[in-house]
C-alpha cells in the first residue's frame, strides 16, 4: 500500500512535470489515457462489479485525467483520527494536509478526549522507552551484532537460535526449580522424607534399590559415576530416583502432582512458542512468492546483505549472488531437460531412484540395528556387575558410552553418504539440498528413538524374558527404570558436547594450521573447514531432542544445557572466527527461520510420543521416584479429580464425554473454514497489489520514455508531432 501511494505521488509529480513544458496545445492527446495502469482499470472495470472489487473514480477535465484515485473500504479507516499519520501509506503532501485538518479539528475534541489522547502518547512514549532500556540487556546482543556484521544475518541465525534454546531450558528450569526442587530440597531439611505412608516391607526385590557403593572405592570410579551418572550422581537431585515424596507433607502440597503437572505445563510452552514462531515465518514467506516479479532482477538489485563489512565477507557474499544465479539457471536447465525426457528416460531415472531410496532405506536398517545391538550389549554388560583394575575401567567407560558412539559415527557417516548418493538421482540443486537436509534429520530423530525404543524393550521385557517382569511389572533387573533412562539422556548429552569440543580443537584446529602452513598440494586439498548452518543446527536440535526426552527422568538436565549451550557458542565463535570460513552458500534468514522451528518442532513431537507411552501405559519404579504408590503416573489425575467438588466433577467428565468433543471438533472445523476462506482473500488481495506494482513500474517507464522524447527534440511543434505519433502507435497497438 505504501508503495502504491508513492507510485502516485511519483505520477502526480510526472504529469506536474509534463504540464510545466507548455503541453497545453496536447491535452487532447489525453497521455494519461495511455498509461498502462488505465487500460488495465478500463479492462477490469468492465467486467468486475464494484461491490466485489476496488473502485476507480476518473474525473476527465478535457481529455486528459486530471485524478486517478485508489479506492477501496480500508481507506475509511485511514480517516480515524486515533491512528498515527506515520502508519498511513500515503504521500508526505497528503500527511501534512491531514495534519492540518486534525489541528484544525482538535477544538472540537472534548477536555476528556484530550486528556486521553494525551496519556495513550505518553504511555507509548514510555514503553518505546521501556523496550530500549531492556534491549540492553539482550544475551549476547554484542557479540551477536559482531557476528551479524561480519559474517551476514544467515550465519548470525544460528548464534540467535542458540539464544532461544537456552531461553527455553531457561524456563523448563524456573519451573522444575519453583515447583519441585524447591519443595524437595525443603523436605529434605526437615527431614521429613522418612515419613512414608504405609509401605510393605524390603522383603521383595521390587522394594530392593541401593545406588550407592560399598566398601572401598576407588578413585576412578568416582570419575565413572560423574561420566554416566551412576553412584553419588544417581542419588543426588540430578535423577528421578531422588524425589521419593509423599503428597501430603507440606502443607497438603502434593510433589506427585506437581511434577507431572510442571512436564505437561512445559511441553505445552514449548509448542505454543515454537507454533508461533513457524507462523510469523510463514507469514513472512508468503509475501515473497517466486510469481511476484523476476527471479534474477530479485536476485541481483535485493539478494545483498547490507550487514556485512567485512571485505573477505563482500566478496564471499558476492561469490554467492553468482552461485544463486548459477543455481538458477541449472534449474531452469534441468526443468527444461525434465520436459524433453522420453518416456524411456522417466523410467530408467525412476528406477535408479527407487533403486538408491531403496540402498538408503537398507543404510537407515544397519544403523538402527547397531544402534539396538549397542544398546543391548551396554545394557547387559551393566547388569552384570562391575570389576575392578584400571584397564577395566577403561573398557567399563567405553560400554558406558557404546550407544552413543554408535549415534555420533551414524550420524557423521550417513550423511555423507546421502550427499553422495543425491547426485545420480539428478534432482535440480536447491531440491538436492533439501533432500539432503530431510534425510540427515529423519536419521538423527530416528536413532534417538531407536535408543529409546531398544530402552523400552528391555524395560518391558519386550524382548522375550517376561518372567523378569511377572513381580514388578517391569524388569526387574532395572530396580528404577526411570533413573536408567535418565542416565541415557544424561551419557548423550554430555558425549554430544564432549564432541562438540573435540571436534573443535582436535579437527577443526589441526586442519586449520595444515591449510596455512602445510605444503602447496595439501593445502589446496585440504581447505579451513567450512561452517555450515544447517549442520550446526541439527547438532543443537539434536541436544535439546535429547533434554527433551530425559527431562522427565532427569528434571536439571535443562540446566546442564543452558550450561552446555553458553559454552558451545563461545566455542564456536572461537571457531568461526579463526579455525572456520563461511560456507560458500550462505544461508538466508528468511529461509532458516521456518527450517529451524520446523526440525525443533519434530524433534518436539518426537520426545513426546515416548513420554506419554511411558506416563500412561509402563508401571512406575515401586521403590523409586514420586508415582511409586501408582500403576502408572498418569492415574494421579483420577484421582485427583475424585477429590474435587461434584460440580467440577460433573463439568469435567461433560468436558471429556463424546458430545462435548463433537461439539469442540465441528467448532474447530468452522473456524478453521473461516480462517482458510480469509487466508485465501488475503492472497487474492495481495497478488492484485503485486499487479498494481508491476503497473506501476509500467507507468514509470512509459512516463519516462514520453520525457526522453521530448528532452531529444528541438522544438516543442517537433515535439507535438513526435507525441502524436507515438499516442497513435500506442492507439493502434491496443
Amino acid at each position: 500500500m505504501e508503495q502504491m501511494a508513492v507510485y502516485g505521488a511519483d505520477v502526480e509529480s510526472d504529469r506536474d512535470s509534463l504540464s510545466n513544458v507548455s503541453l497545453q496545445p496536447y491535452h487532447q492527446t489525453g497521455i494519461f489515457q495511455e498509461l498502462p495502469s488505465y487500460k488495465t482499470v478500463r479492462r477490469r472495470t468492465k467486467c468486475l462489479s464494484s461491490k466485489n472489487e476496488q473502485r476507480f473514480s476518473i474525473q476527465d477535465s478535457g481529455n486528459e485525467i486530471s485524478n486517478l484515485q485508489f479506492i477501496s473500504e480500508e481507506q475509511l479507516l485511514f480517516e480515524d483520527r486515533k491512528q498515527s499519520l506515520r502508519e498511513l501509506p500515503v504521500s508526505l503532501t497528503e500527511k501534512r494536509e491531514m495534519s492540518d485538518k486534525r489541528k484544525y479539528n482538535s477544538g472540537s475534541l472534548s477536555s476528556w478526549e484530550t486528556w486521553k489522547q494525551s496519556q495513550q502518547k505518553l504511555l507509548k512514549k514510555l514503553k518505546e522507552e521501556a523496550s530500549h532500556a531492556i534491549s540492553w540487556l539482550e544475551l549476547w546482543k554484542g557479540s551477536l551484532g559482531e557476528i551479524e556484521g561480519r559474517y551476514g544475518n544467515g550465519i548470525q541465525s544460528y548464534f540467535t537460535f542458540l539464544r532461544f534454546l537456552v531461553f527455553l531450558n531457561l524456563f523448563a528450569f524456573l519451573l522444575v526449580g519453583g515447583f519441585v526442587l524447591l519443595p524437595s530440597i525443603y523436605i529434605s531439611k526437615m527431614k521429613l522424607n522418612q515419613t512414608v505412608a504405609e509401605q510393605p516391607q524390603n522383603t521383595s526385590e521390587c522394594f530392593k534399590y541401593d545406588p550407592y557403593h560399598h566398601g572401598l572405592v576407588p578413585f576412578y570410579a568416582y570419575i565413572l559415576d560423574l561420566f554416566s551418572g551412576t553412584g553419588f550422581m544417581e542419588a543426588s537431585y540430578m535423577f528421578y530416583g531422588y524425589y521419593t515424596f509423599d503428597g501430603n507433607q507440606i502443607s497438603n502440597y502434593n510433589l506427585p502432582l506437581a511434577y507431572l503437572l510442571t512436564m505437561v505445563l512445559y511441553f505445552l510452552f514449548c509448542l505454543c512458542w515454537i507454533l508461533k514462531r513457524i507462523v510469523n515465518g510463514f507469514k513472512q514467506e508468503c509475501m515473497q512468492e517466486a510469481s511476484y516479479s523476476t527471479r534474477h532482477s530479485a536476485k541481483i538489485f535485493s539478494l545483498w546483505d547490507f550487514c556485512i563489512k567485512a571485505p573477505m565477507m563482500a566478496i564471499l557474499k558476492q561469490q554467492s549472488i553468482v552461485n544463486d544465479l548459477k543455481i538458477d539457471l541449472q534449474e531452469q536447465r534441468c526443468r527444461r531437460m525434465k520436459a524433453e525426457r522420453s518416456t524411456k528416460d522417466k523410467v530408467f531415472l525412476y528406477s535408479i531412484r527407487v533403486v538408491l531410496n531403496l540402498f538408503i532405506m537398507l543404510l537407515l536398517t544397519g544403523a538402527f540395528y547397531c544402534i539396538y545391538q549397542a544398546t543391548k550389549s551396554s545394557q547387559q554388560f551393566q547388569q552384570k556387575g562391575n570389576g575392578s583394575g584400571k584397564i577395566y575401567f577403561l573398557f567399563e567407560f567405553f560400554m558406558e558410552y557404546l550407544p552413543p558412539i554408535v549415534i555420533s559415527v551414524s550420524n557423521i557417516l550417513l550423511p555423507f553418504l546421502f550427499r553422495i548418493i543425491v547426485r545420480y538421482e539428478e534432482y535440480p540443486p536447491n531440491t538436492e539440498i533439501n533432500l539432503i537436509l530431510i534425510r540427515s534429520v529423519f536419521l538423527r530423530l530416528s536413532n534417538l528413538s531407536m535408543l529409546v525404543f531398544s530402552l523400552w524393550q528391555h524395560i518391558t521385557c519386550s524382548d522375550g524374558k517376561k518372567e523378569d517382569c511377572e513381580a514388578c511389572g517391569y524388569n526387574i533387573h532395572y530396580q528404577c527404570w526411570e533413573t536408567k533412562i535418565g542416565q541415557e539422556m544424561y551419557k548423550l548429552m554430555l558425549f554430544d558436547f564432549l564432541a562438540c569440543i573435540g571436534v573443535t580443537f582436535c579437527v577443526e584446529l589441526p586442519r586449520k594450521f595444515v591449510a596455512e602452513h602445510g605444503p602447496v598440494g595439501l593445502t589446496k586439498m585440504l581447505q579451513k573447514q567450512q561452517f555450515m548452518v544447517p549442520e550446526n543446527v541439527l547438532d543443537i536440535v539434536d541436544g535439546q531432542t535429547i533434554v527433551w526426552i530425559g527431562m522427565f527422568y532427569s528434571p536439571l538436565l535443562p540446566l546442564l544445557n543452558i550450561v552446555k549451550h553458553f559454552i558451545t557458542f563461545y566455542v564456536k565463535k572461537h571457531s568461526l572466527y579463526n579455525y572456520c570460513r563461511p560456507g560458500k552458500r550462505l544461508f538466508r534468514l528468511s529461509s532458516s527461520k521456518i527450517f529451524f522451528q520446523l526440525i525443533l518442532l519434530f524433534g518436539l513431537v518426537v520426545a513426546i510420543v515416548p513420554i506419554m507411552v511411558n506416563v500412561t501405559l509402563v508401571h512406575p519404579s515401586i521403590p523409586c521416584g514420586p508415582f511409586r504408590q501408582h500403576k502408572t503416573a498418569w492415574e494421579i489425575i483420577p484421582k485427583l479429580v475424585s477429590t474435587l467438588p461434584s460440580e467440577v466433577q460433573i463439568f469435567l467428565k461433560y468436558i471429556t464425554s463424546e458430545p462435548f468433543i463433537l461439539l469442540l471438533i465441528t467448532v474447530l472445523c468452522t473456524v478453521l473454514t473461516i480462517l482458510v476462506s480469509l487466508v485465501q482473500t488475503n492472497r487474492s488481495t495481495i497478488t492484485q497489489l503485486k499487479q498494481h506494482l508491476i503497473l506501476a513500474g509500467k507507468d514509470k517507464r512509459y512516463l519516462v520514455k514520453k520525457l526522453s522524447t521530448h528532452s531529444q527534440q528541438p522544438s516543442v511543434g517537433a515535439f507535438q508531432d513526435s507525441f502524436s505519433e507515438s499516442v497513435k502507435d500506442v492507439n493502434s497497438r491496443a
